[in-house]
C-alpha cells in the first residue's frame, strides 16, 4: 500500500483509467472471438496489452536495480503519457461494446439546423489533390504537437513546469476519453458515406497514402469522433507554451492552425 502513495497524480490518474479499460479490452477480445464476425476489429487489442505490460514489468526491475539511472528516470516521466497513448488506442475498440447509443445522427442533425449544411460535406467542393497532402501533412503534425512543448521542458529540466505541462495533456485526454464513451459518435466519413461524391486521393507516395495507412488500423467501426482531441490537446499544449516557452507558442501557432482548419 505504501508504494501506491508514493506514485505521483499523474500516475494514479493512468493506473484509474488503465485498470478498467484494459478489463474492457480483454472482454471485448473474448466477446469479439465468440461472435466471430467482429473478430478482426480487436486483433491488436491484446497484443497491445502485452506490450504493455512487459514494458511496465520492465521498468518496475529497472528501478529496483538501477534506480538513480538517468535514464529510468527520464523513463519514469514520460511513462503517464505512454500508458494515456496505450488506453487511447484500446478506447477505439471497445467505445461501442460500452455504449451502443450512438449519438453521430444527432450531431449531423444539428450541422443542418445550426449552419445549414454538414461543413465536411459542404467542403468536399475544394478538394484537389494539392489540398489533400496539405491537409494530411496539417492533420499529422498532431503525433509531435501533442507532447512537444512537455518534451521541451523535459530536456531543459525544468521538471516542474514538464509535469504542470504532461499533467494538462493528460487531464484534457482523459477527459476527452469520458466524453468518447458519453457520447459515442463514428466519424463521417463511416457516417455518411452516400453523401461525399468526390475522393480524397493525394499524390501516389506522400503523405494522404500515409494517412491511410493510419486510419486502415483503426476499427470499422471506430466511436471516437466527437469531441476532437486533436484539436483540444494542440490547444493546451499551445496554452503551456505561452506559459513556460513563450519561443515556442510562436513556432507551435502557425502549426496548430493548419491541424484545426484541416
Amino acid at each position: 500500500m505504501s508504494r501506491v502513495f508514493r506514485l505521483r497524480v499523474e500516475e494514479v490518474i493512468a493506473l484509474v483509467f488503465l485498470l478498467p479499460t484494459t478489463y474492457l479490452t480483454v472482454v471485448a477480445s473474448l466477446y469479439a472471438r465468440e461472435v466471430g464476425s467482429l473478430g478482426d476489429r480487436h486483433r491488436f487489442g491484446l497484443v497491445r496489452l502485452a506490450v504493455a505490460a512487459a514494458v511496465l514489468a520492465a521498468l518496475f526491475a529497472a528501478r529496483r536495480l538501477w534506480p538513480r539511472t538517468a535514464w529510468v528516470q527520464g523513463l519514469r516521466e514520460v511513462l503517464p503519457f505512454l500508458t494515456c497513448i496505450l488506453i487511447y488506442t484500446n478506447l477505439h475498440d471497445t467505445i461501442g461494446f460500452v455504449n451502443p447509443h450512438d449519438v453521430h445522427g444527432v450531431l449531423a442533425e444539428m450541422d443542418r439546423e445550426l449552419i445549414g449544411v454538414i461543413p465536411c460535406v459542404w467542403a468536399q467542393q475544394f478538394i484537389t489533390p494539392a489540398r489533400t497532402e496539405v491537409m494530411n501533412f496539417l492533420y499529422l503534425n498532431f503525433f509531435w504537437i501533442a507532447p512537444s512543448t512537455a518534451l521541451l521542458l523535459l530536456v531543459r529540466r525544468r521538471l516542474p513546469e514538464f509535469r504542470a505541462t504532461i499533467m494538462g495533456v493528460l487531464v484534457c485526454f482523459y477527459f476527452g476519453y469520458f466524453l468518447y464513451v458519453l457520447f459515442p459518435a463514428a466519424p463521417p466519413r463511416l457516417v455518411l458515406p452516400y453523401e461525399f461524391k468526390r475522393n480524397l486521393q493525394g499524390y501516389p507516395s506522400l503523405m494522404s497514402n500515409l494517412s491511410a495507412s493510419a486510419f486502415s488500423l483503426l476499427p470499422v467501426d471506430s466511436r471516437a469522433a466527437f469531441p476532437s482531441l486533436h484539436a483540444a490537446v494542440s490547444l493546451v499544449a499551445m496554452i503551456y507554451a505561452w506559459r513556460f516557452l513563450r519561443p515556442w507558442f510562436w513556432i507551435l501557432l502557425p502549426f496548430c492552425l493548419g491541424l484545426w482548419l484541416s
